[in-house]
């Protein structure tokens, strides 16, 4: 019987271009750095350890953009990619203060914006395949 690998959807070069905007930001990089050393460190970590790492890396990367964000935005259409942007630091925001990601609480986060049900949804989806 044979195991099916899924490629990361997250990859290091994907965090070293957020390093590269945070530092450009003035920012500390220290959080995202061992974000990679654990996410691509020779020990693999518990799929909920790593989880948890990709949430806070989507969050920074909706607040500094990047290939990351941009990777969430190819999941999207036009309308929703227009909410994205517009949204993104809410977003983040919002993100940050969820203890379990799930897509009620995003749609519902999006839809009290002003985000209409569908693009929410789509929004919603598009942020948890990209981190589960």
């Amino acid at each position: 019987m044979t195991t099916m690998t899924r490629a990361p959807v997250i990859t290091g070069s994907d965090i070293d271009d957020l390093v590269t905007r945070v530092r450009r930001a003035a920012g500390d990089t220290t959080e995202l750095e061992a974000a990679k050393a654990a996410l691509f460190g020779p020990a693999d970590p518990a799929p909920a350890d790593a989880r948890l790492v990709r949430q806070r890396l989507l969050t920074v990367a909706l607040r500094h953009g990047g290939d990351l964000l941009t990777k969430l935005l190819t999941r999207l259409g036009p309308r929703e990619i227009a909410v994205v942007r517009r949204h993104a630091h809410r977003l983040a925001h919002f993100l940050e203060g969820l203890e379990i990601w799930s897509a009620k609480p995003i749609m519902l986060s999006l839809m009290r914006s002003g985000v209409p049900y569908i693009e929410a949804e789509s929004i919603a989806f598009a942020i948890l395949l990209l981190v589960w």
